[in-house]
This record gives C-alpha cells, sequence and structure tokens, in this order.
C-alpha cells in the first residue's frame, strides 16, 4: 500500500495515541504525531514520526498545524481524533468545569480539527478521519456520565459525519476501546472528587475506583490495541466502527440487552444498592 499521511492526536507517551503513531510508522507511512506539550512525544522521531504541539480546543493551533502540514507535505489522507478529556464523578457532584472540559475536547475539540482537515481532503476527492470513541459510548455507567455521553456524542456525529461526507470520498470510522492500558486512567483519577455532602459519599470508593476501572491486569496493551486498529484502518475500506479491547465484547452485549437487565448488573457492580439514603421517616 502506498505510504499514506497521517495526522494522530493525544499522542502523548504511555497512551494509545502514542501506540498508534509508533505503529503507523512502522508500516511506512508519514506521520504526523501531535499533542499539547510536545515533549510528551518522547522517542518517536526513532520511529520516523514528525512530532507537532497541538492544542485541539484553540482554533489557532489546528488551523497553523493543519496548514503547515498541508504547505510541506500537500496533504492528509487519515486523520486519527484520538485526543481526549476524562471526566468521572456523580452527575450531580461532578465539576462543571471539568465536564465542560471533557466536551470541549472529546466532542467539539474532535469537530474542529474534522472541519480543518476535510475540505483538503474532499478537493483530493479522498481521505479517512477515525473518531475514537469508547465502548461507554455503547453502554453508559454510573459514574461516568458526562464521559460517556460525550463519546456517544462522538458515535451520533461520526455517524453523520460519515455520510454528509461520503460525496467527496472520505471515509468516518469510530474506535470503540474497551479496556485498554494508558495513562488516561491516571489522568482521570486525579479530578475525581467526591464532596463531604454529596448523596453518594457511603459509596465513595466504588465512585474513585471507576477511574482507574480500565486499567486493571486483564487491560489488553495498547500495541496489541494500537496493531488491530492499524491494520483496519489501512484497509481500502476500513469497518464503520472497530470496536477491541479486554470487556468491549460485554459493552457490546450490554447494548443490546434489555435496560432492565443492563440496570439490574450496574446498580450492584457500582455500589449503588449500598448507597445510604438518610431517608426521614414519616
Amino acid at each position: 500500500m502506498a505510504k499514506q499521511v497521517i495526522l494522530i492526536t493525544g499522542c502523548s507517551k504511555g497512551g494509545i495515541g502514542y501506540a498508534l503513531a509508533k505503529t503507523f510508522a512502522q508500516q511506512g507511512n508519514h506521520v504526523i504525531a501531535t499533542t499539547r506539550n510536545i515533549d510528551a512525544l518522547e522517542g518517536l522521531e526513532a520511529y520516523g514520526c514528525e512530532k507537532e504541539a497541538l492544542d485541539i480546543n484553540s482554533q489557532e493551533s489546528i488551523n497553523a498545524v493543519t496548514q503547515k502540514i498541508i504547505d510541506s507535505v500537500g496533504q492528509i489522507d487519515v486523520l486519527i481524533n484520538n485526543a481526549g478529556a476524562p471526566a468521572v464523578g456523580a452527575l450531580l457532584d461532578i465539576d462543571l468545569d471539568t465536564a465542560q472540559q471533557c466536551y470541549n475536547t472529546n466532542v467539539f475539540g474532535t469537530l474542529k480539527l474534522i472541519r480543518a482537515v476535510a475540505p483538503h481532503m474532499a478537493k483530493k476527492g479522498k481521505g479517512k478521519i477515525v473518531n475514537v470513541g469508547s465502548v461507554v459510548g455503547y453502554t453508559s455507567t454510573p459514574w461516568a456520565g458526562i464521559y460517556a455521553s460525550s463519546k456517544a456524542a462522538v458515535h451520533s456525529m461520526s455517524d453523520t459525519l460519515r455520510l454528509e461526507l461520503k460525496p467527496f470520498g472520505i471515509e468516518v470510522v469510530v474506535v470503540a476501546p474497551g479496556a485498554i492500558t494508558s495513562n488516561f486512567g491516571n489522568a482521570g483519577a486525579k479530578l475525581v472528587t467526591v464532596p463531604e455532602d454529596s448523596l453518594y459519599i457511603s459509596v465513595a470508593k466504588f465512585i474513585i475506583a471507576r477511574a482507574t476501572l480500565s486499567q486493571g491486569p486483564g487491560s489488553t496493551p495498547n500495541e496489541v490495541f494500537a496493531t488491530h486498529v492499524v491494520k483496519r484502518v489501512l484497509q481500502p475500506v476500513s469497518p464503520r466502527y472497530i470496536t477491541f479491547g479486554a470487556t468491549s465484547w460485554i459493552f457490546l452485549f450490554l447494548y443490546y440487552l434489555p435496560f432492565f437487565v443492563k440496570d439490574f448488573i450496574f446498580y450492584k457492580k457500582f455500589g449503588l444498592n449500598l448507597v445510604k439514603t438518610n431517608k426521614k421517616q414519616d
């Protein structure tokens, strides 16, 4: 297959973006790996990756990096929207600044970059946009309502873009990772707080544990995940959805189950049956 020019966001060391950049480059592609702090891309140059600082919440940064790539190599064949922000906590408690940052990054930042890159792809009459969603975009869980809904929005947005961009020869693919070894869980854990007056203070340990739930001993190594995804993205025609990683089959299975079954499972799994309500008796 001919060398592809691939722009990837969220490539900080230790994450799946870093593994994707490395794997695409090892396949002989021209990879532009990006993240806000370029120092976090250390080591990717050894695989031939080009490194750029990119903040997907800044239109100025998006425009500058996109134009630099077009000026230097003339095209972007594949855009991997991997940059994401965590948000863990009960919906009644979660800091609204954290919630807004999650949506700004996961949804609007992704859309901003697509709007910058897609017109260049349309001029070429081809291209591929890969948006990294999540298995919780299929089935939301307690204590991750903001993050899950942002990923559900990515899935929904991608479904629309897949149709709207088809006339221009642009494919849109959703990648829905399951439990993948990365630094994302630790980033989420740093943001978790359970207020002392929370209605859920009695199950605080379940809320805190939710941040790193995907980082257990059974999680899929990010190199394995990257190999699976890269193979499918580089196919002439990619699947509409690439769902892969530990627990991913469980979320797909739950997606098709009746709500009363899902509710029963999650109610106990995430400690809601242990919430102390302190209801006043009449």
